[in-house]
């Protein structure tokens, strides 16, 4: 369940007439978290939602395009968040290939949110302080409106940090940079498009591997919502 794959190496499954490849990398059933990449291959796709009880947060990882809800067109570009609710149906388009990264859940509806927003820019967002130097940028979170998860982005300098734990179980999406993230004793390389599981209370390190001095960047998304800087020493 905690293993690391690139989002490539999962076959694609696409709808028959539809424009979207669905590349599944990790889902939990217990926790209700489930990860997966849509590749938009041009035109426009057929309508899909979240579900009852259910939420989305989608990140657009490379490329244009366009989401159609509710009659309104949402123009995508790379680092934009979007959340989508329940069983609002949505269209993605794109001229050429739009590449997104979706975390799903389930709602929590005894979570106290702030006015729901449709979409967020990661430049918006203002960079708050981690343990060991690091940085991240809350997205979505109750806050903005969502219930069920809190979505970030982490940069993690070119520093080793020390094994820990976190109180919620996550999934993540590589954005940039080299690196390897050592799950439960076992270690594996990392790098754009690496996607892996981290289940609430296990012991894990992710490390900058980057000869430079360059962040890795992680997109993460986890449940329950709470703060990115939770992190428990072993």
């Amino acid at each position: 369940m905690s293993e690391v794959v690139h989002y490539g190496a999962r076959e694609g499954v696409r709808a028959d007439g539809d424009t979207v490849s669905v590349h599944e990398t990790h889902r939990d059933d217990t926790t209700g978290l489930r990860q997966a990449v849509y590749r938009v291959h041009g035109g426009r796709s057929k309508p899909r939602s979240p579900g009852t009880n259910r939420l989305e947060t989608l990140f657009v990882v490379s490329g244009e395009g366009t989401l159609h809800r509710d009659g309104v067109e949402q123009p995508l570009r790379p680092e934009l968040a979007v959340l989508v609710g329940g069983e609002q149906e949505y269209e993605l388009s794109a001229d050429d290939e739009l590449v997104l990264a979706s975390v799903s859940a389930d709602h929590a509806p005894d979570v106290p949110c702030g006015r729901a927003r449709a979409s967020i820019d990661l430049a918006e967002r203002v960079k708050q302080d981690a343990v060991s130097n690091r940085e991240f940028q809350t997205l979505f979170d109750p806050e903005s409106g969502c219930s069920g998860v809190t979505q970030f982005v982490g940069y993690i300098p070119p520093i080793r940090t020390p094994m820990h734990y976190h109180p919620y179980s996550e999934m993540i999406f590589v954005l940039s940079g080299a690196g390897q993230v050592e799950i439960a004793g076992a270690v594996s390389p990392i790098g754009p498009g690496s996607c892996f599981y981290l289940p609430a209370g296990v012991h894990h390190l992710v490390e900058n591997l980057d000869p430079g001095d360059e962040f890795l960047r992680l997109l993460g998304v986890f449940v329950p919502a709470g703060s990115p800087s939770q992190a428990i020493p072993v």
